[in-house]
């Protein structure tokens, strides 16, 4: 991703539109995946946990995953 510098906040304004999509259904589906993005969190489970083989760490894994997609 490009950095560009800006003399006065007004050079930064003009070419933040003309960086943003003119169609505004497109700009409403940039909008959503944003959302989607920064809905609540996935819980998870807190604490340390000990396992005595990966076997067991991955289906504890797997167990909170499937857990999780029920929401």
């Amino acid at each position: 991703m490009p950095v560009y510098k800006y003399k006065t906040p007004e050079q930064a304004e003009r070419h933040l539109k003309e960086l943003q999509p003119k169609d505004p259904l497109e700009r409403l589906s940039i909008q959503f995946d944003l959302l989607s993005v920064l809905k609540s969190p996935r819980k998870f489970q807190r604490g340390i946990f000990k396992f005595k083989c990966i076997e067991e760490a991955n289906r504890h894994r797997e167990m909170l995953e499937q857990s999780d997609d029920g929401d």
